[in-house]
């Protein structure tokens, strides 16, 4: 057996690379089959995407971080993408969307928020719950999956998790609430990107 086909058989090579503000609103434009194709010629096997919003699974056998710079080059010079590009571990995914905290409501939206870096993770969780304490009353508790400090403020709840931050928003205050100023913040936004826990089982279920 090849070493190429060896790794593509190996599910603890599965990778998920999370590409933020592509085919959204005026972001930029790249045809999910293009993606796959630069992928595959960055080194990549058994590449697949799931939706068109940017979300690639792939087998690859290098180190987390130098699969991420091959990828930001080749993106860089195929499509001029410069964005926030994320790239972890399949099972960590899994991990965390497993432990996202909060009941899910009718007519809300459950986000998990990835964050590269520990310190924006923190900062941005801090700036959350300040957010949405200043608008609502505050019931402050402690995240059942691992122990996150959490604060909610009606039904929108914020939570900082390992590598993440989990938010559940009601639907049609994504881009309204206090706290999604935080996620733009100038800041904070080259370190983020988010999926809907929905988008998240899809990506899970075809990897």
């Amino acid at each position: 057996m090849s070493s190429r086909s060896a790794q593509t058989d190996d599910p603890g090579h599965r990778r998920v690379v999370l590409l933020r503000g592509i085919n959204v609103g005026k972001g930029g434009r790249i045809a999910m089959s293009d993606l796959i194709e630069c992928t595959e010629a960055a080194g990549g096997t058994s590449v697949r995407t799931v939706l068109a919003t940017g979300n690639v699974i792939v087998t690859d056998e290098r180190p987390v971080p130098e699969l991420r710079a091959a990828l930001e080059a080749a993106y860089a010079e195929r499509f001029g993408y410069r964005s926030v590009l994320q790239v972890l571990p399949l099972d960590d995914v899994a991990t965390m969307a497993s432990s996202y905290p909060f009941d899910t409501l009718p007519e809300h939206h459950d986000y998990v928020v990835f964050s590269d870096d520990p310190e924006v993770t923190t900062r941005v969780a801090v700036a959350m719950h300040a957010a949405i304490r200043e608008v609502g009353e505050v019931a402050a508790g402690t995240d059942a999956h691992a122990g996150a400090r959490m604060t909610t403020s009606s039904t929108e709840a914020v939570a900082e998790g390992a590598g993440c931050v989990y938010w559940r928003v009601p639907r049609g205050s994504t881009l309204t609430s206090d706290a999604s100023a935080v996620l733009d913040g100038r800041e904070n936004k080259g370190h983020l990107t988010t999926r809907n826990l929905k988008t998240l089982a899809r990506i899970l279920a075809a990897g």
